[in-house]
């Protein structure tokens, strides 16, 4: 198995700690997170722990209207725009609270609601899967903080895969089973500005 890794996105996640942030930090209130940034930001981040990066895979539900309100996707016919990072639309729509709405309630109990998409983190788990058993990635880099994931971080590991843990912001609280069960664990707070078009 090569020691080359993929960085795996959970969209409903990526979502959520935007509006964290928006909430927490005023200066990047209503600001468009950058996937093209994001991507190099995690690149930079984590490739000591890996010879190479072969992509970043970013999930998100069907139809979403958040990726036109919350992010800036580059256009990928412009050279030099696309680097490594492709999205999967995927999963179905269900009647759910809204987020804005659903980081409101205490972060002990947001599991505890219905999200607004499902059957996007089944596909997720089974692509890492394939990936890891096809003998093609070591390294896993989650942008990810649901319990349901713990099996899936158990499941490459006994694969002999890595599992590595990231967030935008090390004030967001992490789930303690992902955090046990990661190799490591970084965020990326130095590269915020960047990501959200502060500064270049």
């Amino acid at each position: 198995m090569e020691n080359q890794g993929y960085f795996i996105i959970d969209g409903s996640h990526l979502f959520a700690s935007i509006y964290e942030l928006w909430r927490a930090k005023p200066k990047f209130q209503n600001k468009k997170l950058n996937i093209g940034h994001l991507t190099s930001a995690l690149q930079r981040k984590w490739i000591p722990y890996m010879d190479a990066s072969i992509r970043c895979v970013y999930y998100f539900k069907q139809r979403d209207k958040r990726l036109n309100t919350m992010l800036i996707i580059p256009e990928a016919d412009i050279p030099g725009e696309k680097d490594h990072w492709r999205i999967k639309e995927c999963g179905e729509s269900i009647k759910s609270i809204p987020e804005e709405e659903l980081q409101k309630i205490s972060k002990q109990y947001r599991d505890h609601f219905m999200r607004a998409e499902k059957g996007l983190d089944i596909k997720l788990a089974c692509d890492v899967l394939t990936l890891v058993s096809s003998g093609r990635v070591r390294n896993i880099i989650f942008l990810v903080n649901d319990r349901d994931y713990i099996p899936l971080f158990e499941a490459v590991q006994d694969l002999g895969g890595n599992t590595y843990l990231t967030a935008l912001d090390s004030s967001q609280k992490i789930q303690k089973g992902l955090a046990n069960l990661s190799d490591k664990f970084l965020t990326l707070d130095n590269e915020l500005d960047n990501i959200f078009g502060i500064t270049e």
